[in-house]
Parts: structure tokens; C-alpha cells; sequence
């Protein structure tokens, strides 16, 4: 009998088809491909009961119709239910077996899952495997009997399960070695459960691909000569000459990171003071744990102006673009997730599934990896399994997720043979956190030394202890660039760098510079190369900027004076780096905080909690230097500033709180004790999660954002190239524009998209998936800006 998973009409007459099982044994095997070594069979099994439902008159019917262009209504035929009802049937039992049953329910959840998650137990008390077990018009012995003739007898599914169980025996024997709680084991189970389910999303979203396209796709892009790399890397890094004193401390920064490589894997800090070259360390650590057997190399930068320089800096390194793959865009917006979509959508053909050697990413892309219930995020996850993490500045995490981040790293580490390293100047005390991190024995990439520190200190602190309006502020900043000849100005939110850039350039005619995320990644690249431009050591130009706090981490320029409005202190420390970076200037150069009167902060209470430790800190330094070793932003002074932030943190506010439905994120991942309450069935099963919700409700920050394509520049041909016929038709053209175009994108929170929306702002292209910015609401000094004299709204 051929029934079939796919159909693909080539030409009148002429069609290609794929068997179900042929379909089920190829997404087994790219699953267990995928998937760690712990979850192998586990994986594999899951992949091969997916499509069970498929083997059904009805679906072959209805995928037949479908292929020919008939008037179907999709998801009319479910095809997930019979392989939850089979796995319930014939592995789980009422009572005992306990790692029996959640084997059997881990691969319920993975099969059943690979639309879109489900609730096994919702907050209303629905039991989602009991939905699943007495569904109706499934046609469930049909589809059983046929797929136990024509796919996999009931021999081979039984000792695959037992080798399933096997691992899940060993996974709960590691689990349980770095859980405090039981909250935290069963947090890690719903992991082990997200990668099973990412596993079988990539062998069964790949291998239909591969039908699709008629040919099979490569593993990985390019295969990585990791030792040819390294030394390539460590060639150029010879070459560095080693004249000066910060020079030499960033040598032996550099080599201490080549030397900590043999360590091994776990969770590592690379903790080095702003200028202390630590993106090539970095990368030069990284490719060396690849080149003893990781599987690839992942950068997560927290902002783009950061990674735009990151990422040219890496590619400058390595010099071949075919290794490395720079995902951080949302040109082509993520759909939803409908259930029962049997043809693979064109839009995951264009997303990436990060099977590049090295990957450039953004915090958000990689916590929406590990968090948002969209298939085309779960399906990356597998993708990190066995590889270098390097997350630059780390601190940048929000502190309201602090729980399931460092759970996260903590299995990637543990089960999953990642090796992380967490970069900053400001390394905040994660192990210290409700849920702590666990660091490898010896976390250290580079242990502190007090005269290698001392190498890097360049600036001094002042904090002025007053507030300013945005008019007092302009003087004051006008007054420091007379002295210095380059002040930097850095603001907590994108309206007080405006009115502050507007304030100075009424009274300033020199140059003046703008800088946020109101402009696209391309506009702040030439922005920041006219800057450099006019700092250039040898020949400066006196210059003012007005800036975000997105130069603070990793933008490599250096101003003569830096003023800071009142932030956290690790934010203080960052724009400190932008400040005599590399000692040019010949002296310490100073830096101010400075309070801004009128602060309007509601929408940003994380600042503001960062504000008032940092406050508490500066207090304490004021009346004791000597307990900080007279250093407001060394190691100790630091330390005292997160342990202040985190103890004024209420209990759960680290568990990503979701106040309207009564739980949290950390909850609905782990015991889910609010739904298992309102549910009388709860108590026969193991995986109790509300992963759909939990999906659902995660965002990296509290209003989602949308990526629009902006008329900057080159931004204006490629957005009519997107909008011409030949990309409506050609799928691998329109993929081209699209990573070209993401360069010429600004992020919208839902508040502005809607109010550009409502007075003709933007427009989609291809059904909303692609979102444009009309002309006349782009300006070339700042960015994203009003149309006329209408102010559409308030930035933050």
C-alpha cells in the first residue's frame, strides 16, 4: 500500500511522492543526528512514530487533493493524535515504572508537539494527553495497523523503547547531581522534553525540504578545519606588536585564554576590564575547544551595534564567509504556529536553523531559542548542543529570567556537552541567584590580578550627585568638550538622547553625532565611522555625541570626557570603556554621573532598580572607600552592587513572573503546581508542563518588537527588489535580499508599529510578513522620527 507523506506535482501528469515511511525513517535519523548523545534513541524513536496518523485513507485523500490544488481545508485531518494515543496504549502505566512513564510521556509530548507545543496540564485544569487519548475521527486502528505492516513492527518500537528508557534512567541519575530542588529537576526534564521535540522538528522539517527540493541537504554548511582556523587566528595575532603596557596585558589576557582551552567543558567567566581585548580572546579560546571536538562556535552579542563590529571583526579573522552565519533579524517575521500543516511553509525554507560552523546571534535570538514556543525557535535548539557559547556581555540578561537562564546554561553544560563562556567587566553573581549557575571547577578563564588590572585604569569617577534638566545638561556637556576636545553623552532611553542632541545642537556648531536604535544597523555603521574618523588619535577633531547606552559594550572608540546619566553600575562601567580607551590621551580622563530631572523611567523599571543599588553602592563607597579598595568600579565594588540588586529583588521576581495568570514562567516549566490543583487526572503523569503557555507568554522584554526595512540609503533599491515579481516567485533570491535588507532594519515596539500603522507609517509586503517604513518617517541624522511636525509618540 502506498500511502503517502508528501506529494509534490512537478508538472501536468508528472508528480513525485514520499512515502510515510520513508518520511518516518528519514526524520529518525535526523533526529538522532541532531540530538545530544544522552537523548540518540530517545530522539529516534520519537522521530519514527511522528507521522504515525498518516496512515490513514482519509489522509491520503486529503494530501492528495491538496498536492493537485483542490479546495482542501487544511489541518481537516489530524495526524498527531495516533502516535500519542499508540505511545499511551502501549508504554505507560497507571502506577510504578516511573521513568517507564516519562519516557513513554516524553515522547508523547515530542510527537504530539511538532506543530505546536501543547499544555500537558493547562492552568484551567484541561488535561492535554486525555484530550489526545479520546479524540474522535482520528481513525486510530487504521492508522495503527497499517503503520505496523508498512513502517515498524511492534518488535522493533518496543526494544527502541527500552534503549529510550535507558537514557532517560542515566539523564535523571545526571539531573539529579545539579538540582537544589525538586522545582529545578522537573524544570530540567521540561528541557530534556523541548530538545526531544526540537530533534524530530529538524529531521522532520528537513528531510520534507529535502523532498521539496528534490536533493539532499549538507549537515553543515561548511565543514570546519578548527585547528587551520586556530592557527590562521593565532598567526595574526602574533603580529600584534606588544609596545606598550596595555598592549602586553592584552597579549597575556589572550594567551592565558589559549592556555584555559584544555580545561575541558562546563561554565566558564572571562572576566577582563573594558579594552581588555576580549572578543579576540574570545575567539581565539573558542576555536581552540572546537579544535579538541566541539561541534561549532556560537557569539551572543546583546546588542546589534555590537555584533554589526563583532562580526566584522571575526570575519576579518577567519576569512571565509562560507563558515559563518549572522542571524539576528526579523525581516521575515516568524509565523505563528498552525497546527497540522502537512507541506513544509516557505517562511522556515528561509529562516535559519544555525547549522553554520560559527554562528553570530543576538541574547534575544538565543533566549527565544531556548524559550518561545515557535517551532522555528525550538528547532535551533538542538543546534547548541556540543558547542562553544561565548555570550558577551552577560550582564545584559534581564534580571526577571534569571532562573531559567541560568538552569539553561546549566544543562547545555552538564547534559548537552556545551562548553559557555559568560564575558564581561561586570560579571554579575549568578551563582548567587535563586537558581544559581554551576561553574566548572576552575571558572576563571583569566584569574584576577591586581597589576594586570591596574594596566587598564584610565579614567576617573566622579559622581556629581545632582540633577540636571535637559537644558543644564547640554551647558554642562558643551563645557566638558571645551576642556577634553570629545565628550561622550550616554542617555537611558532613545527620547532623552533626542531632546539632549537637540538642545546641544541649537547652541553647538562643530560636529555632533547622534546615535540608537532608532537608526538601522547601516546608518550606525557610518554614524561610528565618522566618529572614529574625527577621534583619530592622530589628527582628532573636536567632536560631541549624544548616544543610548548601545555604545557601551564593545563599540571600539574612545572620547576625551564621557557623561553618564544614572544607571546601574555596570552600565557606569561600560561607558567608562568608552572613555581613554587605550590610554591615548596620556592622562585619566573623567567621567560623570549625572541625574536627569524628569526622568520618566515607567516603562524601564529595570533601570531604575538598577539605579537605586548602584545609588546604595556609590553611598556606601562614599562613606568607606577603603572597603572597595578606593575604586567605586573594581572588583569588590561590583560584587556589592549585584548582591544589592539581587537581595532588593522580591521572591520570584527571578522566575519571570506572569502576575495575570497567577504563576510564573519558572512554574509552568517545572511542577506547574497552580494547574496540577485544578486538575483531577494530573496526578497520573510525570510531565506535568504548561509548555504551550509558557511559549506563549515568553518575550525577552516586556513589549515585542517587529523589524521593519527602512528607506536608509541603499535600503531604498532593496526594498523595491523585494517588492518586484521576481522575488514574489523565487524563494532563494528573495532569501539573498533578505539578509542583505536586515542591515537596513529598525526594531518597532507594538505601540509605535500600530501608530505608524494608523497614519500610513508602514507597509507588508507578502501577506505581513514583511514590514516597510514609508520615506518620510526616516531622518538621516536621527533615525526613526515623526512625519512633519507630528509627534506619533514617546520613545523609550
Amino acid at each position: 500500500m502506498n500511502f503517502p507523506a508528501h506529494i509534490k506535482v512537478e508538472e501536468p501528469q508528472k508528480e513525485r511522492i514520499q512515502t510515510v515511511e520513508q518520511h518516518c525513517r528519514s526524520c529518525a535519523h535526523y533526529a538522532a543526528a541532531a540530538a545530544p548523545d544522552g537523548l540518540k534513541q530517545l530522539c529516534y524513536l520519537a522521530g519514527l512514530l511522528h507521522d504515525m496518523g498518516k496512515y490513514t485513507e482519509k489522509f491520503k485523500v486529503y494530501i492528495t487533493a491538496a498536492a493537485r490544488g483542490e479546495s482542501v481545508r487544511r489541518g481537516s485531518v489530524n495526524h498527531t493524535f495516533a502516535s500519542v494515543r499508540f505511545i499511551f496504549n502501549r508504554w505507560h502505566r497507571d502506577s510504578g515504572q516511573t521513568l517507564h512513564n516519562m519516557t513513554a510521556e516524553l515522547l508523547a509530548f515530542a510527537c504530539g508537539s511538532h506543530h505546536g507545543q501543547f499544555d500537558c496540564v493547562s492552568l484551567e485544569g484541561k488535561d492535554g494527553y486525555l484530550h489526545r487519548l479520546e479524540a474522535e475521527g482520528v481513525d486510530y486502528e487504521e492508522a495503527i495497523e497499517n503503520y505496523l505492516r508498512y513502517c515498524a513492527s511492534p518488535e522493533e518500537l518496543d526494544r527502541l523503547f527500552e534503549e529510550a528508557e535507558q537514557e532517560v534512567v542515566r539523564a535523571q541519575e545526571l539531573l539529579f547531581s545539579c538540582s537544589k530542588t525538586k522545582e529545578e529537576i522537573y524544570f530540567y526534564f521540561s528541557l530534556i522534553a523541548r530538545m526531544a521535540l526540537s530533534a524530530v522538528i529538524e529531521g522532520d522539517r528537513r528531510d520534507t525540504a529535502e523532498f521539496d527540493q528534490g536533493h539532499a541537504l549538507p549537515q553543515q554548511e561548511t565543514e570546519p578545519d578548527w585547528d587551520a582556523l586556530l592557527s590562521r587566528v593565532e598567526e595574526k595575532l602574533s603580529d600584534f606588536r606588544a609596545d606598550s603596557e596595555i598592549n602586553r596585558a592584552r597579549k597575556h589576557i589572550s594567551d592565558l585564554c589559549r592556555e584555559a582551552a584544555s580545561r575541558g567543558g562546563g561554565i566558564f567567566r572571562l572576566n577582563v576590564p573594558t579594552g581588555g581585548g576580549k572578543t579576540l580572546s574570545g575567539l581565539r579560546y573558542a576555536l581552540a575547544r572546537a579544535a579538541e571536538g566541539q561541534q561549532r562556535v556560537f557569539f551572543v552579542i546583546p546588542l546589534l551595534s555590537i555584533l554589526d563590529q563583532n562580526a566584522k571583526e571575526i570575519r576579518k579573522y577567519l576569512e571565509d564567509p562560507k563558515l559563518i552565519l549572522e542571524h539576528h533579524s526579523n525581516v521575515m517575521r516568524e509565523k505563528p504556529d498552525k497546527k497540522e500543516i502537512e507541506e513544509l511553509d516557505e517562511t522556515e525554507l528561509v529562516l535559519e536553523n544555525w547549522r553554520a560552523p560559527v554562528v553570530i546571534t543576538t541574547l534575544v535570538q538565543l533566549l527565544n531559542t531556548l524559550f518561545d514556543g515557535k517551532t522555528s525557535c525550538i528547532r535551533r535548539m538542538t543546534a547548541l548542543c556540543g558547542s562553544v557559547i561565548v555570550i558577551d556581555e552577560v550582564q545584559s540578561v534581564p534580571r526577571k529570567m534569571l532562573s531559567q537562564f541560568n538552569l539553561a546554561l546549566n544543562f547545555l553544560a552538564t547534559f548537552c556537552g556545551a562548553t559557555v563562556v559568560l564575558c564581561s567587566a561586570t560579571q554579575p553573581c549568578l551563582d548567587q541567584t535563586d537558581h544559581g549557575l554551576r561553574y566548572a571547577e576552575q571558572p576563571e578563564l583569566v584569574p584576577y590580578d591586581e597589576t594586570l588590572w591596574r594596566v587598564f585604569r584610565r579614567t576617573e569617577l566622579t559622581d556629581l550627585r545632582k540633577s540636571l534638566t535637559v537644558e543644564e545638561l547640554a551647558a554642562f556637556a558643551l563645557e566638558r568638550q571645551q576642556e577634553a576636545g570629545s565628550v561622550l553623552v550616554i542617555c537611558n532611553t532613545k527620547s532623552e538622547a533626542k531632546r539632549i542632541f537637540e538642545a546641544i545642537r541649537s547652541q553647538y556648531s562643530g560636529l555632533l553625532y547622534h546615535l540608537s536604535t532608532s537608526m538601522c544597523t547601516k546608518h550606525r555603521e557610518q554614524t561610528l565611522e565618522g566618529i572614529k574618523d574625527a577621534l583619530n588619535p592622530k589628527s582628532p577633531i573636536p567632536v560631541l555625541c549624544v548616544s543610548t547606552q548601545l555604545v557601551e559594550a564593545g563599540v571600539d572608540f574612545s572620547f576625551g570626557c564621557v557623561i553618564r546619566i544614572a544607571a546601574g553600575m555596570d552600565n557606569v562601567v561600560q561607558a567608562a570603556g568608552r572613555c581613554n580607551r587605550s590610554g591615548e590621551f596620556g592622562r585619566i580622563c573623567p567621567v560623570y554621573i549625572v541625574r536627569l530631572r524628569g526622568e520618566n523611567l515607567g516603562r524601564l523599571p529595570e533601570i531604575r532598580q538598577a539605579q537605586q543599588a548602584a545609588e546604595c553602592m556609590l553611598l556606601q563607597f562614599q562613606q568607606n572607600p577603603q572597603k572597595f579598595d578606593c575604586d567605586p568600579t573594581g572588583r569588590e565594588a561590583i560584587k556589592t552592587y549585584y548582591q544589592d540588586l539581587y537581595a532588593e529583588m522580591t521572591q520570584g521576581s527571578q522566575d519571570y513572573p506572569l502576575p495575570k495568570l497567577k504563576t510564573s514562567l519558572f512554574q509552568l516549566l517545572s511542577c506547574n503546581g497552580q494547574a496540577e490543583g485544578h486538575c483531577d487526572t494530573a496526578s497520573r503523569y510525570l510531565l506535568v508542563q504548561g509548555f504551550r503557555t509558557a511559549g506563549e507568554q515568553f518575550r525577552v522584554f516586556e513589549d515585542n518588537t517587529v523589524d521593519v526595512v527602512t528607506p536608509y540609503g541603499e535600503g531604498k533599491k532593496l526594498i523595491e527588489a523585494l517588492g518586484s515579481q521576481f522575488a514574489a516567485w523565487n524563494l532563494e533570491e528573495r532569501r539573498k535580499l533578505l539578509r542583505d535588507a536586515s542591515r537596513f532594519t529598525i526594531s518597532l515596539y507594538e505601540y509605535e508599529r500600530k501608530k505608524l500603522a494608523d497614519c500610513g507609517g508602514i507597509y507588508s509586503l507578502y501577506g505581513g510578513e514583511i514590514l516597510v517604513l514609508q520615506p518620510g518617517f526616516y531622518s538621516d541624522q536621527t533615525g526613526l522620527t515623526s512625519y512633519g511636525d507630528v509627534n506619533l509618540f514617546e520613545e523609550v
